[in-house]
């Protein structure tokens, strides 16, 4: 006795479909919605609500943040209090410059890798946008590790966090790059869509910032930190204070009558008034938040991965085929090109392979290229419960068959 489960994820819209020409003609607003998706290369409506969420915010996000590129005019006067003191000039100043420099431009350029038009249609921008993407990013992680040890107080928590989060992106773009060259498709996608929701996670920080500083003085919550005394000097001065009605040596008696050149820290508590008590609750805070964003940008970009393995196996199978044709790989070799778990890992032997050249190459000598399927491909019957590919459409989206069968 035998039943079969099956379900079919088909390019072709039914009468239900709202998306259809005949239930929408005469709706404007689905016509409206339906030329805007597809002016951005998108196939279907329900994929661009997520576009517009995570591209649109990280884009505007980056488009409000262009303005600290007028380093002296608008960053260091809307800065963290104390921020300024150490990137006013040396080797922080032009770290934070490249920082900025290269965070900004290589992520405008990301949001215009993550449009379908563009790698539709425009495949050599794809390709020029995405090495300029990973140089100017890589450049703004090397401006990051500059500031390292002053960055937003410079605490071990947050220096672990900068260099944390700048390896991993950093890896990740390069794995990204590396498949890409390997023609590993589903690889580079992968790691591609890490790489920037890690990096990303900047703009759930300002969210988690924004309740935590709101918190911190409504329930009372004192927090403390120690702040060099040049530095609070430097605070004071920053509000318009001339150096005679500084009051740091007041305040901190430790301090002595020169801290303006002394590096002694001293104990300063959220709860004051001066700019040294708003610096204390920032920093603290911004520190938490970091490492809350990060964790949850982690685990959506997984989440996401995990979602999408009809996508995955899809570009495996083109991959696939790319390398056979570039000679990177022999027809039926179940060993990725690229840095894939079937490479690396344990993956079982069909998993890179289409399910046709996965039983040719049980029968059939594996440099018999003549019996070998082209990337043309054509539909084809299921067996053994494998899913296979069936027939790009040309426009970036396919037909994915899945059945089980259960004896």
């Amino acid at each position: 006795m035998s039943s079969t489960l099956g379900f079919q994820i088909s390019n072709a819209p039914t009468k239900h479909d709202p998306h259809h020409p005949s239930s929408g003609a005469g709706n404007v607003f689905l016509r409206a919605y339906r030329a805007v998706y597809r002016a951005f290369g998108f196939q279907k409506g329900y994929n661009f609500p997520l576009y517009a969420i995570t591209v649109g915010t990280l884009c505007g996000f980056i488009l409000a943040r262009f303005q600290y590129l007028d380093f002296d005019g608008i960053f260091l006067k809307e800065a963290i209090p104390g921020e300024a003191y150490w990137y006013k000039d040396g080797h922080r100043r032009l770290g934070m410059i490249l920082h900025l420099v290269g965070v900004l431009c290589g992520g405008f350029l990301a949001c215009l890798q993550f449009t379908p038009v563009i790698r539709h249609k425009f495949i050599w921008l794809h390709r020029i946008c995405g090495y300029l993407a990973i140089i100017l990013f890589l450049m703004g992680n090397a401006g990051a590790f500059m500031i390292l040890d002053h960055a937003v107080g410079g605490s071990p928590a947050f220096q672990v966090w900068i260099v944390v989060l700048g390896l991993a992106t950093t890896v990740g773009l390069s794995l990204a790059w590396i498949n890409i060259k390997r023609l590993q498709i589903d690889q580079h996608r992968a790691w591609m869509i890490r790489t920037w929701a890690w990096a990303a996670n900047v703009i759930t920080l300002r969210l988690i910032l924004l309740a935590g500083i709101y918190v911190v003085p409504t329930y009372n919550i004192v927090l403390w930190s120690a702040i060099r005394c040049d530095e609070i000097h430097a605070m004071y001065a920053s509000v318009g204070l001339p150096i005679e009605q500084n009051p740091t040596s007041q305040l901190y008696p430790t301090c002595g009558e020169d801290a303006a050149s002394s590096t002694t820290a001293v104990a300063v508590s959220s709860m004051g008034e001066g700019p040294e008590a708003a610096a204390v609750m920032l920093r603290l805070v911004f520190v938490m938040s970091a490492w809350l964003a990060l964790t949850i940008h982690a685990l959506l970009a997984e989440l996401y991965l995990w979602l999408t393995p009809a996508e995955h196996y899809r570009l495996r199978v083109v991959s696939y085929h790319r390398q056979v044709e570039r000679g990177l790989t022999k027809p039926g070799r179940s060993k990725e090109a690229g840095l894939g778990s079937s490479r690396l890992g344990d993956a079982p032997e069909w998993w890179s392979l289409p399910l046709e050249d996965f039983q040719m190459a049980k029968t059939q000598p594996p440099d018999d290229r003549s019996k070998w399927t082209s990337t043309d491909y054509e539909r084809r019957p299921i067996q053994h419960g494998i899913a296979t590919h069936v027939q790009k459409d040309g426009t970036g989206d396919s037909e994915i068959l899945l059945r089980s069968t259960q004896q």
